[in-house]
């Protein structure tokens, strides 16, 4: 069809032409000003030939009219809606939370120097059977060291005399621990050792986490945190040059927090016992002998021939309180059953379970708790009527057939004289009073 020099539609189109025309419209959406520039005519021209052809009664899949306007959304319907809104917000604040706190992570481990976040597997002699080659058979000596609490005071009138604390003392102490670990080892069991395990339990500085603790502290967190990494590198060293493999599992406690309360979200990050331990494994990246294990969910779980262990510090065993009489073994045992049950559905079953944080030393069924090298202190004394006892730490070891053979209690303070009665005595009435 020829165009109208005019820009008008002339009055008699061919079928064809009339069709090409309609689907030039709906190709436009219905579009006016876009269906007269691509047939060259005036707006007005497009309006009267719909006009013209709905009169003849031709259909179009587009006719131009808006949509129906959706009615209003009733009050529930109202609030359905603001309910989703609400919803999509706050999931694009986790999902931001979210990216920040691994950026925050990435940019911890890059300030300390720790680039690589590789998955650390424990190293295989743990679980590895070996010839008796003439010797005794193999065990594996698992040391617990946690509740250090560097930089406490604790002075002997407050606890009528029965213990000592501070720096020096506890410096002291970290060198008879050593010792007599190697001591019972070498002397004491059965001298063929694949390597140690020595648990890092956490609360290796006091952290002035109360505020009667903030006031009385040697020493702030920071330069705490920083001298027992210094003291912790000489005494893995110490063990590292006697038994030639260690693998270090370590869990955080509540004192290294910087947080008045425990946040969830984020915990070892705020915590300066995790801080050390990464410092510690920073320094001993070259040195092969020593291998740590450091999980972000702030429990190990790992086994020594066999022998399934979950180490946790002891804070977060979902219970609280105790009994008058039998202490915090109710807790204890509580919290045991708990883990064990939540260990066991995310597919880590353990045999034993290793912890600290009660400041005393249990060898229990199911758990064993690890004593405190700060010793007696006045909470323990007022406010928990505790029978005190010595500082120690505790050691075991696992023969390789899986069971845990001798215990020992590791003293940590000079052991004082006694009174030689021979190698057996029966003491008499006046003695027993």
């Amino acid at each position: 069809m020829k165009r109208a020099d005019n820009g008008e539609v002339p009055e008699r189109l061919t079928e064809e032409e009339i069709q090409r025309r309609i689907a030039i419209y709906e190709e436009t959406s219905g579009n006016i000003s876009a269906t007269a520039r691509r047939l060259g005519i005036k707006r007005a021209s497009v309006q009267g030939l719909i006009r013209r052809l709905k009169s003849q009664q031709y259909e179009f899949k587009f006719d131009g009219a808006k949509p129906n306007p959706q009615p209003e959304p009733t009050p529930q319907e109202r609030s359905t809606i603001q309910g989703l809104r609400d919803e999509i917000a706050r999931l694009k604040s986790e999902l931001r939370a979210a990216y920040r706190a691994g950026a925050e992570e990435d940019a911890i481990l890059n300030l300390i120097g720790i680039i690589s976040k590789a998955a650390v597997s424990p190293p295989t002699w743990l679980n590895e059977i070996r010839a008796k080659n003439g010797k005794s058979h193999p065990e594996v000596p698992i040391a617990n060291w946690g509740d250090w609490h560097w930089g406490e005071v604790i002075r002997p009138g407050a606890v009528n005399g029965f213990n000592e604390f501070n720096r020096e003392i506890a410096r002291e102490r970290v060198r008879r621990l050593v010792a007599n670990t190697i001591d019972l080892c070498r002397n004491h069991g059965p001298g063929n050792y694949p390597g140690i395990v020595v648990n890092l339990i956490g609360d290796f500085i006091s952290g002035g986490l109360h505020p009667e603790l903030a006031k009385s502290d040697e020493l702030a967190r920071i330069p705490a945190a920083l001298e027992v990494r210094d003291v912790l590198v000489w005494a893995l060293e110490q063990i590292a040059d006697e038994f030639g493999s260690v693998f270090v599992p370590c869990v955080s406690g509540n004192h290294g927090r910087d947080t008045p309360k425990p946040e969830y979200k984020g915990y070892l990050h705020h915590n300066f016992d995790w801080l050390i331990y990464q410092l510690l494994r920073r320094h001993f990246e070259n040195d092969k002998r020593l291998t740590f294990l450091i999980e972000p969910s702030n429990e190990a779980y790992y086994s020594v021939f066999g022998l399934r262990t979950l180490l946790v510090h002891g804070d977060m065993l979902g219970v609280k309180g105790g009994d008058g009489i039998i202490g915090s073994i109710g807790p204890i045992m509580r919290g045991e059953i708990k883990t064990r049950g939540q260990a066991s559905s995310l597919g880590r079953p353990f045999d034993i379970l290793i912890m600290g944080h009660w400041h005393q030393e249990l060898w229990l069924p199911r758990a064993i708790v690890n004593n405190a090298l700060k010793g007696f202190d006045e909470y323990a004394k007022d406010s928990l009527r505790a029978v005190p006892s010595e500082p120690s730490q505790s050691l075991f070891f696992v023969h390789q057939k899986g069971m845990i053979t001798s215990r020992w209690s590791v003293r940590v303070d000079e052991l004082k004289a006694r009174e030689n009665h021979g190698w057996v005595a029966v003491p008499s009435a006046k003695e027993t009073h």
